[in-house]
């Protein structure tokens, strides 16, 4: 039994009373306190899938190709609505089964059914035993972080001698019940708890051949390739950090401005220029613009804003610039141009503010108010 919203860990309950008649259904039913007549069900395509039911009851079929990573929510949470309210499940999808769910106070949430059903709420429970102690310490670990009468070292001491031998013991625990049985297909759910995807792989290597190559194996390389597209997204903000770090000289470009002519960023040597990488597409690029052009007026003459465009047409560049009256400079990047990767460029908007030397002073990604008090800061003096 888990926590009803956004948990990693899954839970027990009653068997359904119809079963799977071939090896791709899958036959689920729902069973939610306190809830409406619309659920939705993500993982398996590329487009979540929408059911109605009644007064939180709900029956449908899904169609499971292979074995799945699911979720099943809410509507409010695919508009971005979320509130304690909210429900979030994530439960393996898999062909040939039934599952039930049940979710009676909106804290915690079972899973059972057929087959792997019956025997994933077993798993679950273990896991969920096993992380008492460290939910607990975790917890009080954090009540210490944000009690400001805790020492740092109190804090330390905390997770040095506590918190810490917690977490390694149910790691272990976790390790010996994949190896005290190999042949369990729903002890593979276990891998998501494992830190590090070496000691994830480790033990997926222990799992009998058959369990290994069998159905579950979709589901454990799907875990693989999230965590992998992590650690290379981690990677590439390291990248991006070096070549956006203060004091580093900005690499010089030419692109071209609004009017078709070459501009070239050393032309603006002996200002503070701030580039911003903004695209018509970007959202929050075009809820800083107010804000970015009040600035742009109470500090005239200080400094020069040099929009850069990335991902658009020329057209749709011309027409956004146009719509939303940018009083700036404005160049155009082309998709061949090593513009963004030269300044590590990984999300919309980034502001590189360069001093009066060309060099790199503080890189701001996202629309974040620190850029505007950082602009407060460096010409109120």
């Amino acid at each position: 039994m888990k926590t009803a919203i956004l948990t990693t860990v899954f839970a027990a309950a009653a068997v359904c009373g119809w079963a799977a008649d071939d090896h791709k259904t899958l036959k689920v039913s729902l069973d939610i306190a306190d809830y409406g007549d619309t659920i939705m069900v993500y993982g398996l395509g590329e487009s979540p899938q929408t059911f109605i039911g009644k007064n939180g009851k709900f029956e449908f079929e899904l169609q499971v190709d292979s074995a799945s990573n699911g979720i099943i929510f809410d509507p409010g949470l695919a508009r971005g609505e979320y509130t304690e309210n909210s429900r979030l499940y994530r439960v393996p999808f898999v062909g040939g089964e039934t599952m039930r769910l049940t979710d009676k106070d909106r804290t915690r949430y079972d899973v059972d059914g057929t087959g792997f059903y019956a025997e994933y709420h077993k798993v679950d429970l273990f896991n969920e035993n096993i992380h008492k102690e460290l939910n607990a310490n975790a917890k009080k670990f954090v009540e210490m972080k944000n009690d400001a009468s805790v020492s740092e070292a109190e804090r330390k001491r905390f997770y040095e001698e506590v918190y810490l031998p917690s977490f390694n013991a149910c790691q272990q625990a976790l390790k010996d019940y994949i190896k005290a049985n190999p042949t369990q297909e729903a002890a593979v759910t276990l891998l998501r708890e494992i830190e590090g995807l070496d000691a994830m792989r480790e033990a997926f290597a222990s799992f009998a051949p058959s369990v290994r190559e069998g159905r579950m194996r979709t589901i454990y390389n799907q875990w693989v390739q999230s965590i992998e597209s992590q650690e290379r997204e981690k990677e590439a903000e390291k990248a991006a950090a070096k070549k956006q770090a203060a004091g580093i000289e900005a690499p010089k470009f030419t692109l071209n401005d609004i009017n078709g002519r070459p501009l070239a960023l050393e032309s603006l040597r002996g200002k503070y220029v701030v580039l911003d990488f903004w695209g018509s597409w970007c959202g929050w690029c075009i809820k800083g613009f107010p804000k970015m052009k009040e600035y742009y007026a109470k500090y005239p003459g200080k400094f020069e804003i040099l929009g850069i465009d990335c991902s658009d047409t020329e057209a749709k560049w011309k027409e956004a610039v146009e719509k939303h009256q940018l009083p700036w400079l404005h160049v155009y990047c082309p998709r061949e141009s090593s513009v963004l990767e030269e300044y590590g460029i990984t999300g919309f908007p980034t502001k590189i503010i360069l001093g009066p030397d060309g060099k790199i002073v503080k890189t701001i990604v996202g629309e974040d108010p620190a850029f505007y008090t950082f602009l407060d800061e460096l010409f109120e003096k």
